[in-house]
């Protein structure tokens, strides 16, 4: 049944199943990082420490981005677990993504025309990789770059670097998670030009306040990092931005 045909009940019935569904296999992949042990053999037996599946990716991220000689400390009691439940809950919903995009696509579809449909598609699939891109290249360039920047200063200030455990991730997530949004960003601007809600020569006219504002938010988005992080973030969402404005007025 298309979505035509539906009344204003009908609409919000449809709407809260594929909410239900998106909301319940997030539940499920939380469950999933929080409880289910790393190594169930060992659980099983009740022999060595229990360690929860989350530990994996929090094991990776220290190998990949902390650099040689650092030591991450506790401040207080509640900061492992505070890395625990952040770090479960921003897995959960990374790994959710295609389930709820998918449930969002099935409850907008019905209404859209033929030719919104045609670009609909490659929308989510461009951006879907975008945003993978995305946190790949804040993850291994952005996130290791960072700290490697800050080294030094704690040779300058003569200070050992025992870094609070709880801002070393926060910055890692922060830094990879806006990493990913910068890099969709693009695509939304050539789905406004292409509906026309906003024309390419309006980004073209005003060319040095959007590069301005870009420029600001790469300095938010990379704390503590300095103008070369931010620029090697700025740079290749400009060359995106600009190939998505051509785009957009030649469609």
């Amino acid at each position: 049944m298309s979505l035509d045909s539906l009344n204003i009940g009908e609409h919000i019935s449809e709407l809260k199943h594929r909410l239900k569904i998106a909301f319940l296999s997030y539940v499920g992949i939380l469950a999933i990082l929080l409880l289910a042990p790393a190594q169930p053999a060992k659980a099983i037996s009740f022999t060595g420490t229990y360690v929860p599946f989350v530990a994996f990716f929090l094991a990776r991220v220290k190998i990949d981005l902390l650099p040689a000689g650092w030591t991450l400390i506790a401040s207080n009691l509640t900061a492992p677990l505070e890395v625990y439940l952040v770090a479960s809950v921003v897995l959960a919903a990374v790994f959710n993504s295609p389930i709820f995009a998918y449930e969002t696509m099935k409850f907008v579809t019905p209404a859209l025309t033929d030719k919104e449909k045609g670009l609909l598609y490659p929308f989510v699939i461009s951006s879907s990789a975008l945003f993978t891109v995305g946190v790949l290249f804040g993850y291994f360039l952005l996130a290791k770059f960072l700290f490697i920047a800050l080294e030094p200063f704690f040779v300058t200030a003569q200070t050992q670097p025992f870094i609070n455990v709880s801002d070393f991730y926060s910055i890692v997530f922060l830094t990879v998670g806006m990493s990913g949004i910068a890099f969709t960003t693009p695509v939304y601007v050539f789905m406004l030009i292409r509906f026309r809600i906003l024309s390419a020569q309006t980004f073209r006219k005003n060319r040095v306040i959007i590069w301005v504002v870009v420029y600001i938010a790469t300095a938010i988005i990379t704390p503590d990092g300095g103008p070369v992080l931010d620029i090697i973030l700025f740079v290749p969402i400009i060359v995106m931005l600009e190939l998505a404005v051509f785009l957009g007025g030649r469609s």
